[in-house]
């Protein structure tokens, strides 16, 4: 029989659905609440356009990132890699990721693994207890001997 998310030549681990959904609902919350006590104040001191800009900036850019943090991640039998965000789908060999750091803040075993790419870093939501996650991550160690590992 086989198991949850896992084929004969793909180990895949989808993040939980719950926290996931939170993390994207308490940052809507943090942009309503922003939004609103600093539009409102904005209103009644006659902000310059400018000042208003930079902050449309920096809740843009947190949005952009955040939508950039994936949520799915599988391994191949030939050492292919694929990251899924709801921003993009990024794909490559385990040979270009030069490490894999662990949450650092984990929450009831809930945070987030970064990735160090060539040029780039990424990141996954992660449940560090499951089990298809540690098969990914012994897959990883496995095929690059070279990644270093840290708080995993």
């Amino acid at each position: 029989m086989k198991r949850r998310g896992a084929t004969k030549k793909n180990i895949i681990y989808q993040a939980p659905v719950l926290y996931v959904g939170l993390f994207y609902t308490l940052l809507l919350i943090w942009t309503v609440v922003c939004v609103t006590l600093l539009g409102s104040k904005a209103i009644k001191v006659g902000w310059p356009v400018g000042q208003l800009l930079m902050i449309a900036f920096v809740v843009a850019y947190t949005w952009y990132f955040s939508l950039g943090i994936s949520y799915r991640l599988m391994i191949g039998d030939n050492g292919d890699v694929q990251l899924t965000s709801i921003r993009r789908v990024l794909n490559m060999q385990v040979q270009k990721i030069s490490g894999v750091e662990g949450p650092r803040f984990a929450i009831m075993y809930y945070g987030f693994i970064r990735f160090r790419l060539e040029r780039e870093k990424a990141y996954l939501f992660s449940l560090i207890t499951d089990t298809e996650l540690q098969k990914i991550l012994s897959a990883m160690r496995r095929a690059n001997r070279e990644i270093t590992f840290k708080g995993l």
